[in-house]
């Protein structure tokens, strides 16, 4: 089933979406759910420098977030342009298929299934329960998401939280490019299972990477 992954700064997406002149925000966060990067498509006709500032003021304001300018991506396009960027242009976008999950005596095997499209891409790892199973199933997952990606990524952090009364599959990936490493964060919401969630989570993570 495929279920949307939990956001930790929707509204915040959503206040930088309403600027007039940004037809479409999304805000990328560590960990600790503190913003690392922030995209901005907007229409052409104002300076990118101003598009900043009002994103800047807008985060401040609303909600108390000092957003340092260099965190801040700017592409703008005319309208006619914007018109042609569709949905279904886009890449599909990948989705947990399966997840299987197995503990013998001291260790963990877990194979993973991603689906993207048609295509299928299946990951496996396995190492000592005694480093936990969420580690195991994110390995699983960055192995499943090699071909996607075309490039090497690296579990940097990986665990079940509480927030509230719900609980969160968090992750931190770094991604090996031509230009050095480039850290991501992903979150998805526990539904039933952990292991879902926490692939889910890298799948969060990598997914700008995966779908273009």
């Amino acid at each position: 089933m495929n279920v949307a992954p939990l956001r930790l700064l929707p509204n915040l997406e959503a206040s930088l979406s309403a600027i007039p002149d940004i037809r479409a925000a999304s805000v990328v966060t560590n960990g600790a759910g503190d913003p690392v990067e922030v995209h901005v498509l907007a229409r052409s006709g104002k300076a990118a420098k101003q598009v900043v500032r009002d994103v800047q003021s807008v985060a401040l304001v609303e909600h108390g977030v000092d957003l340092d300018h260099r965190i801040v991506s700017v592409v703008q396009f005319d309208d006619e342009d914007v018109a042609e960027i569709t949905p279904a242009s886009a890449a599909p976008r990948p989705v947990v298929s399966a997840v299987g999950v197995q503990t013998s005596g001291e260790t963990v095997q877990a194979e993973i299934c991603i689906r993207a499209g048609a295509a299928e891409y299946l990951g496996s790892a396995s190492g000592l329960a005694i480093t936990g199973r969420p580690r195991v199933v994110a390995s699983a997952t960055l192995k499943a998401t090699e071909s996607l990606l075309g490039l090497s990524a690296e579990l940097q952090y990986v665990d079940v939280v509480l927030a509230g009364h719900f609980k969160v599959a968090l992750c931190v990936v770094a991604v090996v490019g031509l230009a050095g490493p480039h850290v991501v964060s992903g979150s998805a919401l526990v539904r039933h299972d952990e292991s879902d969630a926490v692939a889910r989570a890298i799948l969060d993570a990598l997914n700008r990477r995966l779908s273009g």
